[in-house]
């Protein structure tokens, strides 16, 4: 049961990671609960609100081009038969429309919860280190 929900937990991180980088906010938002409780967390930011963190990300999408996240690792640990925390690591490379293109390392960890057969994210917390 817990390698059917590790490997579940990735295929939804996969569809998210999918739909930001077709820059689909809204797409993206679908993988997400509704709280206002700290639905993201970005570099010592709370964005309360999932509303709040969809603004943040749209205004951070706009004047790419393009953005890739590469991920280098993903680790699943089940907590029970409907919540998985997702950790990785990994690369953003974003192309902006005035040509220039730039690679930031990323570490994050969402909380996942099954919900009406699906796994969505509840929390997300993002950060990437200084070089």
């Amino acid at each position: 049961m817990r390698a059917a929900i590790e490997r579940a937990v990735i295929e939804a991180n996969a569809q998210a990671t999918r739909a930001a980088q077709a820059r689909d906010v809204d797409a993206l938002f679908g993988y997400m609960l509704d709280t206002d409780k700290g639905s993201v967390a970005q570099n010592g930011v709370i964005l309360r609100t999932r509303q709040d963190a969809k603004e943040q990300v749209s205004r951070g999408m706009q004047g790419l081009r393009s953005v890739e996240y590469h991920w280098h690792n993903q680790y699943v640990t089940v907590l029970s038969p409907t919540i998985a925390l997702l950790v990785g690591e990994g690369e953003t490379t974003a192309n902006a429309e005035d040509g220039s293109t730039f690679t930031t390392p990323f570490a994050q960890t969402d909380v996942f919860v099954l919900t009406d057969g699906q796994w969505k994210i509840l929390h997300a917390h993002r950060s990437s280190p200084v070089r």
